[in-house]
């Protein structure tokens, strides 16, 4: 399942040297920060003697497309690319793990204390409120180089695609009655699987116990929705949330590494 919901246009580096990775421009955070936004897809492990091309390969790329960051995700286990990337000017600024529970028919979830419901367009404010503010997790907010008043405009552009109800696999659950949102869970719906993407409560809710609800009666409605699986990625520093889906069953797999390149000169 592709989280964004896009489909990136790759192209290579280094033409010829497959082994050399592709990159694309990420045109929707282009977009909310003003500037070039790029991500690189490394390649297979490569012989010293084209590694060589790289760094000169990869300088091109940026500058002829004017990227001002790139962003590189892999495996915790590759050992090559987790030498060169360094190397190479990347920076390592988070780690990701894949989380998923299924079948949801036969996971033993805990009863929640309080209920959900679908968004209403009255609550659309209090939404973008609340996840304007509550997110302090994420390789944006990791990353000590880049301004957390960007990361935190990402996160709002986010729930304001999910709440526009362009994409019909987009599903918006809310805790808290209409005009009084406590929390809410952007979530998406292909099939019988359902990727759980974006979830908050409001800030005095925070340490109360709120977003165990949360996350207990959305999966709950999405079983009686007959989904099957639930999947996720969460960034590894993010305990609190780790701890809510250790406790509702999920298993972790595929921990990745994630690095950012910013351009030589560029402002921090």
């Amino acid at each position: 399942m592709i989280r964004t919901g896009y489909e990136l246009q790759f192209e290579p580096i280094c033409p010829g040297v497959p082994g050399l990775g592709t990159a694309a421009l990420v045109p929707w955070d282009t977009e909310i920060f003003g500037f070039r936004v790029a991500v690189y897809k490394p390649g297979p492990a490569c012989a010293d003697a084209d590694m060589a091309r790289f760094g000169t390969g990869f300088a091109s790329w940026t500058e002829a497309h004017g990227i001002s960051l790139c962003s590189c995700a892999v495996s915790a286990a590759d050992s090559f690319w987790r030498r060169w990337l360094p190397e190479s000017g990347f920076c390592l600024v988070d780690c990701a793990l894949q989380v998923s529970l299924g079948p949801l028919s036969r996971a033993k979830l805990p009863a929640a204390r309080l209920s959900v419901r679908p968004v209403m367009p009255e609550d659309h404010r209090a939404i973008e409120a609340i996840a304007g503010q509550s997110f302090a997790h994420g390789r944006y907010h990791a990353d000590p180089f880049f301004p957390d008043e960007l990361a935190n405009r990402r996160y709002l552009r986010w729930v304001q695609n999910a709440l526009s109800g362009e994409k019909p696999e987009d599903r918006v659950f809310v805790l808290g009655k209409p005009g009084e949102v406590l929390g809410f869970y952007h979530v998406t719906i292909e099939g019988e699987m359902s990727d759980l993407r974006l979830a908050a409560v409001a800030p005095h809710l925070k340490q109360t116990g709120a977003g165990v609800d949360l996350y207990a009666a959305v999966l709950h409605e999405l079983r009686n929705l007959g989904i099957r699986r639930a999947v996720s990625t969460i960034s590894a520093a993010n305990s609190g949330v780790l701890n809510v889906y250790s406790l509702l069953g999920f298993r972790f797999s595929k921990p990745e590494i994630i690095y950012h390149w910013h351009a030589p000169g560029t402002s921090r």
